[in-house]
């Protein structure tokens, strides 16, 4: 009886539909696949002109990894997380974000030894959360992150990069840079209980996420998308009245530097960053276009996360800095004339025998001598270009004026094709066919490379 059980459990699980993709999580191929490789790439281009190196961390990790820079409290560790225990019984999570593991990685390899390190990583990051436009539950980001400098210089670099990063994709929309700072680990403590005090009159009011956050990490009260946490917040006290001389100098030389280098921002003291860690300057760039709508419109986001380390069992407390921008936002504000489009491969094209009989019909096959020598003729167009057999689906082959009109109609346009059957092996030949002008002419195989250079 058991196993007859566990048999109408597994019908259910396999059932007879056809499979679908989980909610949230999407597959990527045809222009969406180009899309995504030239927006890394471009990033990628940007990152090592400023010398930046590439790092690859585990999808995987200790949930500890995220709890201890994340914080227990945070609405990612404590909602979103695809969080599961192994066999070992170990707790596992599939990385929300990169900057953790990043930093997990410079520790465990006794990097944190050898500063600064200037690394840039790009992947896919899952957080179990609704699923709306440019925001899936499996995202792709690329980030980068500089570890080991101190000085605000780092602090303008980084937004430098990514704001070139931005401009040099060419996305639609306005880009708008707002910048705040966070100050120094004082200035901030002294914030946070200035916010404790202000909330608390008005805790009733607040939402519940809100009232838990007034306990554990009042900042976060200003990130609410809460109508009521939001109307509250706006009379909050501002966080440059608590910034010592230090945090000021720090951030008027980031000011300064960006309005240098002609890079234009916003200074939106609204925005923080509610990681204990986070310290210093913090940034967002905002696109302005339909494409993303209001809630969804900021594309690249950074800040300065001084002590991530040591929360990560580094016997320093290393200064730090990074961004992250979230590509499929970027690909829905990038035009698609923007993705450049390969050239087509050049098709061989195959000309069936004049085939054999079976159950009263006829088929037309090319033979294993012609199936051959179209390998062959492929392989050798390959020395100059791309080139690939067109095969049968079914054991018969089309006539060549199916195959042709088969390849004709496929976007982009081969500018030319192979052809080849049991003459051309006869006699050492390739039939090369102008797709544009439809004219065609004879060549050795021997210069079959040669003339498609």
């Amino acid at each position: 009886m058991r196993s007859c059980r566990a048999g109408q459990r597994g019908s259910r699980l396999y059932s007879t539909q056809a499979p679908r993709s989980v909610r949230g999580m999407s597959d990527r191929f045809g222009l969406a696949e180009r899309k995504h490789q030239h927006i890394v790439s471009t990033a990628q281009q940007a990152a090592h002109s400023y010398g930046f190196e590439p790092v690859h961390t585990p999808i995987l990790e200790y949930s500890s990894v995220f709890e201890r820079t994340l914080g227990t409290d945070s609405d990612v560790v404590g909602k979103e997380l695809y969080k599961f225990q192994d066999s070992s019984a170990h707790w596992m999570t599939m990385r929300p974000e990169g900057t953790a593991g990043v930093a997990r990685a410079l520790v465990t390899n006794k990097l944190d030894r050898a500063m600064p390190q200037m690394l840039y990583y790009a992947g896919p990051m899952f957080r179990h959360e609704r699923p709306q436009r440019g925001r899936l539950r499996q995202f792709e980001q690329f980030g980068i992150e500089a570890v080991g400098i101190a000085h605000p210089a780092a602090d303008v670099e980084c937004i430098q990069m990514g704001w070139e990063f931005l401009a040099r994709l060419g996305v639609e929309g306005t880009l708008e840079l707002r910048l705040n700072t966070l100050g120094d680990f004082s200035s901030r403590a002294e914030y946070r209980q200035s916010l404790s005090k202000y909330f608390a009159h008005y805790r009733d009011r607040l939402s519940e996420d809100s009232r838990r956050r007034l306990d554990t990490n009042p900042l976060r009260i200003l990130d609410s998308k809460h109508s009521d946490d939001i109307a509250i917040a706006a009379n909050a006290p501002a966080y440059d009245e608590f910034l010592n001389a230090a945090s000021q100098d720090h951030f008027k030389f980031v000011s300064d530097a960006l309005a240098g280098l002609g890079i234009p921002f916003t200074v939106d003291r609204r925005l923080v960053r509610g990681l204990d860690y986070y310290q210093h300057t913090v940034w967002e760039v905002v696109c302005a276009s339909e494409l993303l709508g209001r809630s969804q419109a900021t594309v690249l986001a950074g800040g300065r996360y001084d002590g991530l380390s040591k929360l990560l069992g580094s016997s320093q407390s290393l200064p730090g800095i990074g961004w992250a921008s979230g590509i499929e936002r970027l690909a829905l504000l990038l035009p698609d004339w923007r993705v450049s489009q390969p050239p087509a491969p050049i098709p061989v094209l195959m000309i069936p025998d004049q085939g054999t009989e079976n159950g009263g019909s006829r088929e037309r096959r090319a033979s294993n001598a012609v199936y051959m020598y179209a390998l062959r003729v492929a392989q050798l167009i390959r020395q100059s270009c791309s080139a690939y057999v067109v095969h049968s689906q079914a054991a018969a082959h089309q006539p060549l004026g199916k195959q042709l009109a088969a390849v004709l109609a496929k976007a982009p346009l081969p500018a030319r094709v192979a052809i080849v059957g049991s003459d051309e092996l006869e006699h050492g030949q390739v039939v090369v066919r102008d797709t544009a002008t439809r004219q065609q002419r004879t060549v050795p195989v021997n210069d079959i490379a040669h003339s498609f250079q």
